[in-house]
């Protein structure tokens, strides 16, 4: 008896939720009828789950129309979210573990005005030896493996403004330096779902990337791992590392609201 309840509980908070979703995508008030049959319940259940909203002041019912919306409230919520439970805080301990577990550096990096910034860096300096991977500091998003994730979702046009007013610095003789060569390069991203650098940024040094996504199923940030390239082999990249990366921004992700 006590397993049946409990599911009737959570199907009851899915179909809330479904609602919430529903009438949260709609640009414009929703009839009951029409409410009740997306989510798959009874006219005078779904009835009840809008009153309920109604009286949380998370919905509204037209005077005119009798329809009903999604009132501004629900952004608040998101609003709460994003102000205590920045990305640095939804990975919590996350970074330095993979670290230690890969014996290997990782890093939690954004973009902010065409940079890369790494808002959390975790790597033995003895190991790793001088690196522009620390918290707090940018690196040039076309040399960086997280940058070149940043860089799928920018269109020619971004990209051209890039170009113009940050321009390709060479930084070692492995950069990529053209626009063809740094399209070619993000057609290859966006293929694979990841991305490297081979000492492009850093001579000696070998990152790779994964991304990470958020309710809207953009990358808003992106989870790297970095270290001397006899310590990255392309086949531990491919075997181990990159299946931990995935593996830890997949959870991330889901954090921010990303379902798929």
């Amino acid at each position: 008896m006590e397993n049946k309840n409990k599911k009737s509980s959570n199907q009851t908070v899915s179909k809330l939720l479904q609602l919430i979703t529903y009438l949260s995508e709609s640009s414009m008030p929703m009839k009951l009828q029409d409410i009740s049959e997306a989510i798959g319940v009874p006219q005078a259940t779904t009835f009840r789950y809008l009153n309920a909203l109604i009286e949380e002041g998370f919905a509204f019912q037209d005077d005119t129309s009798s329809r009903y919306a999604m009132t501004w409230k629900i952004s608040q919520l998101g609003d709460f979210v994003r102000n205590h439970m920045r990305i640095r805080t939804l990975a919590g301990n996350a970074v330095n573990d993979l670290s230690i577990k890969l014996s290997l550096g990782v890093s939690l990096v954004v973009e902010t005005d065409m940079e890369c910034i790494y808002l959390d860096c975790a790597y033995e300096p003895s190991v790793m030896g001088k690196t522009l991977q620390r918290i707090g500091s940018q690196a040039p998003i076309h040399a960086v493996s997280s940058g070149k994730l940043f860089l799928t979702e920018y269109s020619e046009k971004d990209l051209d403004r890039l170009i113009e007013q940050k321009g390709l610095a060479r930084l070692t003789e492995r950069t990529i330096t053209t626009k063809d060569k740094l399209l070619m390069e993000l057609e290859k991203t966006s293929k694979n779902g990841y991305a490297l650098d081979d000492e492009e940024c850093e001579e000696g040094l070998r990152c790779v990337a994964a991304p990470i996504y958020d309710y809207s199923n953009k990358i808003v940030a992106a989870l790297s791992s970095f270290g001397n390239v006899e310590k990255m082999s392309f086949e531990r990249i491919e075997k181990e590392i990159l299946p931990e990366l995935q593996s830890l921004a997949k959870d991330i992700s889901f954090k921010m609201g990303y379902n798929k």
